[in-house]
């Protein structure tokens, strides 16, 4: 779970609310081990050019946010954490064993897209406006995907 950094002065007073980047950095990277693993295995040619796409937004997504928190004076995170590639692994072999391989994994990176975007709406929430901001822009970026998927899977964010 993401959580926003709040400082205050010596008076108590709210000074700014900088979103934990490192968190979403490690969702993100989590999500972007998914979709490689993904690609090498489903087997319709045009999903495989789409997850390469949303692969791409990922990347670039990732890199702004490391950029961010190497701005907001942070060490940027480079790994997801054990939690997704435990969930990476098991998608894998769910998704070996079942009917339709390409469904499986649509439905996979569907749900995953959710949590991800669930956190950065949550960091989005406690950031301060300059903050929100900045978080926006990536949203946007991740709505596509998010569409993309949910599109693909016949469901709807929940």
């Amino acid at each position: 779970m993401a959580i926003a950094i709040v400082s205050r002065t010596a008076g108590g007073d709210l000074v700014s609310r900088v979103p934990n980047y490192n968190a979403l950095i490690r969702r993100g990277i989590d999500d972007q081990a998914l979709y490689r693993r993904a690609l090498v295995q489903v087997r319709e040619p045009g999903l495989q050019a789409l997850l390469a796409e949303n692969l791409q937004t990922l990347n670039a997504l990732i890199g702004d946010l490391q950029a961010q928190a190497h701005a907001a004076g942070r060490k940027p995170a480079r790994h997801g954490t054990l939690a997704g590639a435990i969930r990476s692994g098991l998608a894998e072999l769910v998704t070996s064993t079942a009917s339709n391989r390409d469904s499986a994994w649509v439905q996979c990176l569907a749900r995953n897209e959710c949590v991800l975007l669930n956190c950065f709406e949550r960091q989005m929430a406690q950031a301060s406006d300059e903050s929100a901001r900045v978080l926006r822009v990536q949203l946007s970026r991740l709505h596509g995907i998010h569409k993309d998927m949910h599109c693909l899977a016949g469901t709807t964010h929940g």
